[in-house]
Parts: structure tokens; C-alpha cells; sequence
């Protein structure tokens, strides 16, 4: 083989091998619908990295077998002083390898402190003491707490749960790389099976917020049709994916251990019966939802989903520790106060931004902020949560079930609560055939 030759042969190889490079290091020689994808799961990574990382997996495995202290603040201000502001200051002491806990709540309304609470949470109990109340605390079983509720009269009780569960958000949101690379491997090819390259649109120099220029928007459009052809056959896939099934079964029983849908079998048959409703759905070819990706140099700086006639939503990470979620154009708002699920509806419709801040201090501590802004027109009331967690071994005495007196809540019948409350609430009579709970 003579020089010249090699020399041609090196020369491809090298170039050829440039071109690999570029393609996966560059954005060169990308289709609209490779880069929109590409930019929509480096996005979902940065977000996944603030709520849970190893670090914070590492966290929450240690406290599983810790004692541990936590002190935190709420705020509820307006900005226009429509209202006065609200200062609920919690401190609390556990350990979660025996699920026992005391929290001492002091509440505070225009900067007069109004009353403590303590609460005792051990053997599945939890126990309340708070001077309006009596001296002793008063106990109930974290158990069959609807039919509690109904059995005192309280209406609309659904979204009331059977058990106060202490859920672990960071086991819940966090999915190993394996599980996590399966998923996106089997579903993401479904996703992408009903766009069609025109369903893709790219922007250059595009305005938006704080970035005034230089941004590049990767949007994807879908009509009714597309969702309900992608929604079906994830559905239609999941149903025969054992290894999904599982995962999502193990992520249920983080949030109810009790739910039948831990059950795989009874998960599939609701699979089923949402797949069913969606596969006879009327449908028609319009628009109906937007992903819009805004791009600064190699950097994703927001994503918005954009619902036609009902609302835009919008995602940012600010740095690592930090994202902001902001709601508006809200279609067709109104404030429904007559059941538990109206009052959720509604808060859920005039929240215009959240912010959530999580930071590692050292392996042992861990500082949360979330910030809720609600937009009521003429006032924004905003809801400011924050606490600094420390796993730590040396707790004071923590109080247990068999340290205190107390009164089981189950001996209690309806004519006993409602005396008890009229101390509370400082009503001078309960009316006959009025129903005080009725918002409930």
C-alpha cells in the first residue's frame, strides 16, 4: 500500500470522525425534531437534579434510621395589606426508625401571638394539646379518619385520607439510572411515533422575560387526535410492561401502602379502563397543546406548556438548587368554597408562581424554601414555607405515647366534639339543624 493511499485512508477516518464528534457534541447536522427532543431531556434532568439527587437519596436513606430536628416558618402576607399577616412557627423532634414525633406549633396574627399546639405522633396515634382544648391531649388513631369525619357530620369527605401518611418525596420522585434509561428508551419512540416533522417549529433571536434577544425556541404543536393516539398506546403498552408496572406500583405505595392499586393486577385493570375511555373519545385535528423550549446558548432557560382555551404553564431553573413554576392566562376562573375539592381547585387556578429551593449544607442538613404567590386580581397573597432539617443523634427526650395523658377521640360522640369546639371557636351555640361543617 503505498503513501499516498494511507494517507487518503487517514484522512477520511479523521474527517469521518470529526463529523462524529460534531454531530454529538454540536447541534450541527441535527433535525428540528432531534434538538427539541434533545433540549426537552437535558431540561428534565436539571429539574430532577434540584427535588431529588443522589445526594438527596443518600440523605433520606440516612434519616430512615436517624433522630432528627427541624425547625421551620410559615408566612401568609398580602402585598397591598388587605390582610394581616399570619406567622406559624413549627419546631419538631422525631425519630423515623420508630415513627415517633413531637411538633410544637405557635401562631401568630399581626404580630400577637394567639396560641401552642403540641402534637405527638407514636404507636399510630396522633395527639393534640392546645389550651383552648383542655390540659390533656386529646388522642386518635391514624385510622379510618373519613369515616371519623362522616360520623361527626362532616360533608363531602372524599378527598379527607383514611391515614396521615409521612411520605417520602425524595424515594418518590427519584428513579434509578437503569429504570430510569428503560423508560425513556421504550416510551420516549412511542411519543415521537405520532409527530409529524411539521408538528416542529424552530426560532431564532426570540424575546422572552428577562432574555431579550439571543434566544432559540424549539416548540412542538399537537392536536387532540396526536395526545389521545400517544396517551392510548402508552397506556396500551404500560398494561403488558411488567418491569413499568412494578415501578409504578413501588411509587404508589410511597404515597398510600394501603391503596389497591399496589396491586398489579388492579393497577392494569384501571390502566384499562383509562385506556378504554381515551380510545372512545370524539377527537378532532386542532391544536391543543404547545411545548415550547427557549434556548440560550447551550442552556435551556424555560419550558412552557401551553393548554389551548384553559391556561400556559411555564418551568425555570435558576440555579442549581432553585426552579420556578409560573401559571398564567388561566381560562374560565371562579371560586368554588362548597366542597373540599372546589376550595382545592380554586387555590390551584390563582397560584401565578411557586418557587422551590432545596440545598444540601453538609450530608446532615438540608435548607427548603417554597414560595407560593396567588393572584386574587386586586391582591397577591403569598405563602412562604421554609425549614432546616439536621439529622442528628443527640435529641432531647422526644414524648411517646406512655409519657402523657389523654382523652381517645373515639370515646367522643358528636354532642361532646361540638362542646368542645364552641370553646375553641368561641361560639356562644351550636343552631339546631345547621350543619357547620357544610364547606367541608
Amino acid at each position: 500500500m503505498n503513501k499516498k493511499r494511507i494517507f487518503s485512508i487517514i484522512s477520511v477516518f479523521i474527517i469521518v470522525i470529526g463529523l462524529v464528534i460534531l454531530y454529538i457534541k454540536t447541534d450541527l447536522f441535527k433535525t428540528k425534531e432531534q434538538l427539541f427532543w434533545k433540549y426537552l431531556l437535558i431540561e428534565k434532568d436539571e429539574i430532577a437534579s434540584v427535588i431529588s439527587d443522589k445526594d438527596m437519596e443518600r440523605y433520606s436513606n440516612e434519616l430512615k434510621k436517624s433522630t432528627y430536628i427541624k425547625e421551620g416558618n410559615i408566612l401568609i402576607e398580602s402585598e397591598n395589606k388587605l390582610i394581616n399577616p399570619v406567622n406559624i412557627k413549627i419546631s419538631e423532634k422525631g425519630n423515623k426508625q420508630i415513627d415517633c414525633k413531637n411538633i410544637s406549633i405557635d401562631l401568630n396574627y399581626n404580630d400577637k401571638n394567639i396560641g401552642s399546639t403540641n402534637i405527638i405522633k407514636d404507636d399510630n396515634y396522633y395527639f393534640v394539646k392546645n389550651e383552648l382544648l383542655g390540659s390533656k391531649y386529646i388522642g386518635i388513631e391514624n385510622a379510618g379518619l373519613r369515616q371519623i369525619a362522616n360520623d361527626f357530620g362532616l360533608n363531602n369527605t372524599d378527598l379527607i385520607p383514611d391515614k396521615i401518611r409521612d411520605i417520602d418525596w425524595v424515594d418518590f420522585f427519584y428513579i434509578n439510572d437503569s429504570d430510569l434509561r428503560y423508560i425513556l428508551k421504550k416510551y420516549i419512540p412511542i411519543c415521537r411515533k405520532y409527530v409529524k416533522n411539521k408538528d416542529y417549529i424552530k426560532k431564532e433571536n426570540v424575546k422572552s422575560d428577562n432574555y431579550m434577544k439571543d434566544l432559540t425556541v424549539y416548540e412542538l404543536e399537537l392536536s387532540e387526535r396526536q395526545i389521545k393516539n400517544v396517551i392510548t398506546d402508552v397506556l396500551d403498552n404500560i398494561y403488558n410492561d411488567d418491569r413499568t408496572l412494578k415501578i409504578i406500583t413501588k411509587k404508589i405505595s410511597i404515597i398510600d401502602d394501603e391503596s389497591k392499586y399496589c396491586n398489579v393486577d388492579k393497577l392494569k385493570e384501571k390502566i384499562k379502563e383509562i385506556s378504554n375511555y381515551f380510545h372512545n373519545k370524539d377527537v378532532n385535528n386542532e391544536k391543543f397543546l404547545s411545548i415550547i423550549i427557549y434556548k440560550k446558548e447551550n442552556n435551556v432557560v424555560k419550558t412552557e406548556i401551553v393548554l389551548k382555551n384553559d391556561r400556559t404553564l411555564s418551568i425555570e431553573k435558576k440555579n442549581e438548587n432553585e426552579i420556578v413554576l409560573k401559571q398564567y392566562n388561566v381560562e374560565n376562573l371562579k371560586i368554588d368554597l362548597n366542597s373540599l375539592s372546589g376550595i382545592a381547585e380554586t387555590i390551584l387556578n390563582y397560584i401565578s408562581e411557586v418557587t422551590y429551593n432545596k440545598r444540601m449544607e453538609d450530608d446532615k442538613t438540608i435548607n427548603v424554601k417554597l414560595n407560593i404567590i396567588c393572584n386574587f386580581g386586586v391582591e397577591n397573597i403569598t405563602f412562604k414555607y421554609n425549614y432546616v432539617e439536621q439529622i442528628n443523634n443527640n435529641v432531647e427526650k422526644i414524648l411517646r405515647k406512655s409519657d402523657i395523658e389523654f382523652i381517645d377521640l373515639k370515646k367522643y360522640n358528636k354532642e361532646m366534639l361540638e362542646s368542645t369546639l364552641q370553646k375553641a371557636l368561641k361560639f356562644d351555640s351550636f343552631q339546631p339543624g345547621r350543619n357547620y361543617y357544610k364547606i367541608f
